[in-house]
């Protein structure tokens, strides 16, 4: 295989790849152009998409947010809201198993020594479809596991009937008739700001992201709400969409909004999805109180994997620190 060259593209430029980036397995409305494009007015730094190409061929993938960091140089990290954010591959063109393990293995080592180089310091989040990064862990990333689950579609009876009987429960003590679909971002961001004001740290995003998700998606975006007793939304949820998955992007809710009321609203969520035909990608269960809420709905537990790289211990330490410091 030729050697792979890198070119950065906007996202306008990313945007004539739509296809190939839907062909991927690992292929996700993350690494599409809107996205990109959503995350660029509204992260400092810059966000673009480095393609690797070999002969006129794309042969890979990567979107980065880099940023400059004092004493670090050029860093590179997966963006806010954004679950997958790594390596995507070309589709597999019906190749044997294993001269595909042989092709991905060869783009993967000449992406991440690329990565390495670039970088003094890297975290990349891989798709789910994404199962052998050994390439990345011996050109010197550490690899951490991480954990999403995917609800895939199934007859609302059926789905009823495996839940245990405390889920059944919940649901029934929740009403249907106060959950409501909508276009309109407003409310969410309200919820979402006061959620996150209340446990203790600043908005990921800022209240404007939500009315421009809905710009930038449109029709690949819907919001679930759960009104209270004053006809206000104690309980939002936010699913998007590709071609391939359903996503719950973000929740956000009030006191109010928790236990049975959250319950039914992400029940709902479950249900929208499997209308239109996509299984849900619950967004990570790697903290033990998310893990529990969400696995009790079923679904299969599904590793992906964080990968890091770094050139030296200070320069972690630094990129972290200014991590947690980041609003």
């Amino acid at each position: 295989m030729k050697t792979l060259e890198a070119q950065e593209l906007t996202p306008a430029e990313l945007a004539s790849l739509a296809p190939w980036n839907a062909g991927s397995p690992q292929g996700s409305l993350f690494s599409g152009a809107p996205w990109l494009a959503l995350l660029a007015g509204e992260l400092p730094g810059r966000v673009v998409a480095l393609y690797f190409h070999a002969g006129g061929e794309g042969r890979a993938l990567v979107p980065v947010w880099e940023v400059r960091v004092p004493f670090v140089g050029l860093s590179a990290e997966p963006p806010p809201l954004t679950p997958y954010w790594g390596a995507v591959l070309p589709a597999t063109a019906n190749l044997k198993a294993a001269r595909l393990i042989e092709r991905d293995r060869r783009i993967l080592s000449e992406v991440a020594a690329v990565l390495r180089r670039r970088y003094p310091y890297m975290r990349l989040l891989c798709h789910p479809a994404l199962k052998d990064i050994r390439p990345f862990s011996w050109a010197g990333f550490r690899v951490t596991s991480r954990y999403t689950s995917l609800l895939r579609p199934a007859a609302e009876r059926e789905a009823w009937a495996a839940f245990p009987s405390a889920v059944r429960n919940k649901l029934r003590q929740g009403d249907a008739r106060l959950v409501r679909r909508s276009s309109d971002a407003r409310p969410f961001a309200a919820l979402y700001e006061t959620a996150v004001s209340r446990l203790g740290f600043g908005p990921a995003v800022r209240p404007a992201f939500w009315e421009r998700l809905v710009a930038a998606l449109p029709g690949q975006c819907l919001f679930l709400y759960y009104y209270g007793d004053d006809g206000e939304p104690v309980a939002g949820r936010v699913l998007a969409w590709d071609e391939k998955t359903a996503y719950d992007l973000a929740a956000a809710a009030t006191p109010e909004g928790l236990g049975p009321r959250g319950a039914l609203l992400f029940w709902e969520e479950i249900k929208e999805a499997w209308a239109r035909g996509f299984p849900l990608d619950v967004v990570g269960v790697n903290v033990p109180s998310i893990a529990r809420f969400k696995d009790s709905f079923g679904g299969e537990p599904t590793p992906y994997y964080l990968l890091s790289s770094y050139r030296s211990l200070f320069i972690r330490g630094v990129a972290a620190w200014r991590r947690w410091r980041r609003p």
